[in-house]
């Protein structure tokens, strides 16, 4: 047995009894009763009582026992109930999820108050069996209409937009009010490129002058020390 089985057949029952009690309560407000809170009582604890019947019936005994035997009747076949198929279930698939289940269990739950109450077993299997039916039915109506709705919803959903692309800055760069005013005496400020060039040409003239100079260096070291020489060669 599926662990989660006793959980699922105690929500069951409590959502039988809420709604029983709570149809009772305003079958009695509408038919004029100043106290509904007995009649709803009352109704709450045998919705609760059928409920516990109807889903201790199906989720223990009904769907298992369906389970196994469409699953022996060959691979391509599933229980209105299973959830063992990996794949997408289909509209048809969701409109009748555990309708055999539930009209199995209906009528067994209805069999067996009938029987306790008055005795007519076929009739209160049969009315039990319809009605479980019609209110799995509509559940499950339900549940594919959200499915659908929920599904528009995301396809209504407007795609966030693209960010735009940043615009290229094809203008040229603003001049400040100094530069005006030099360009208007004949100064114009020099690109980067244009810099670029002048600090080479300063290089290159700073170069050639070094050289120049380490020239004349050397010459004037070579005349003294000529000098020298002769200086010393003259002396007895």
């Amino acid at each position: 047995m599926d662990p989660s089985t006793p959980v699922n057949v105690a929500k069951g029952a409590a959502a039988t009894s809420v709604v029983a009690g709570t149809f009772a309560a305003l079958h009695g407000l509408y038919r004029g009763s100043r106290h509904p809170a007995p009649l709803a009582l009352s109704a709450g604890a045998n919705g609760g009582i059928a409920g516990a019947i109807f889903f201790g019936i199906r989720e223990v005994i009904v769907s298992p026992l369906l389970q196994t035997t469409l699953r022996r009747g060959g691979p391509a076949q599933e229980p209105s109930g299973s959830e063992t198929s990996t794949s997408r279930p289909t509209w048809t698939q969701l409109r009748t999820h555990h309708l055999l289940d539930s009209a199995t269990s209906g009528a067994l739950t209805g069999a067996i108050i009938n029987k306790w109450r008055n005795g007519r077993v076929l009739a209160g299997a049969r009315t039990a069996a319809l009605l479980c039916t019609l209110v799995q039915l509509g559940f499950n109506e339900l549940g594919v209409w959200r499915i659908k709705y929920v599904t528009r919803k995301i396809q209504e959903k407007p795609a966030p937009a693209p960010l735009p692309a940043p615009a290229e800055n094809t203008s040229e760069p603003k001049m400040s009010f100094f530069d005006r005013a030099m360009s208007l005496i004949g100064f114009r400020k020099l690109s980067e490129e244009e810099y670029l060039k002048v600090l080479k040409k300063q290089r290159d003239e700073a170069l050639e002058r070094i050289a120049v100079l380490e020239r004349e260096k050397m010459e004037k070291e070579r005349a003294r020390e000529q000098a020298e020489q002769l200086t010393s060669s003259e002396q007895p």
